[in-house]
């Protein structure tokens, strides 16, 4: 899993914010990494989503209309 979490080149930008619980996504803007993380929680409106704490970072929502993109 962690070569996995280091490497991410899996990851296709998606449009569907829902159904992504348990996955390694990223979130960006901008064409930038913000936070890269393993969704905990979702709206279900897919509206937003939770990414799960880690070593490094806390638990932190992100919302879709605030021009995030989601890669997942």
């Amino acid at each position: 899993m962690f070569e996995q979490w280091r490497t991410a080149t899996h990851l296709r930008r998606t449009v569907d914010w829902q159904d992504h619980v348990g996955d390694i996504v990223e979130i960006r803007s901008n064409d930038r990494v913000i936070r890269r993380g393993i969704v905990e929680e979702e709206m279900p409106d897919g509206s937003g989503l939770w990414l799960a704490a880690d070593a490094t970072d806390r638990r932190e929502y992100f919302h879709k209309d605030l021009g995030y993109v989601l890669w997942g």
